[in-house]
């Protein structure tokens, strides 16, 4: 699998568990009266929020990785080559 795959995969999967604890929050908010089960799906979807942002903050840095050298020319200014192919 492509790195550009991965990376979306990755990204689809954190995104997932994500929508899935907090739809488990609102379950258990509106199934249950117990604090305890509420409590817990909240600090499930507390983590899996936490989850979520470092996964997108290390797939986004491993993205910048992959094209440092793009990214480099673009924060130093140089303009001439932002792509490897030649531009119109």
């Amino acid at each position: 699998m492509e790195n550009k795959g991965l990376r979306r995969t990755i990204m689809t999967l954190a995104f997932l568990i994500f929508v899935l604890a907090w739809v488990g929050v609102v379950a258990a908010k509106f199934l249950t009266d117990s604090l305890a089960v509420f409590t817990a799906a909240v600090t499930a979807a507390a983590f899996a929020t936490e989850g979520l942002i470092w996964v997108l903050a290390i797939v986004g840095g491993w993205a910048i990785f992959a094209r440092r050298r793009n990214f480099w020319k673009r924060m130093s200014g140089d303009q001439s080559s932002y792509y490897d192919g030649d531009r119109p």
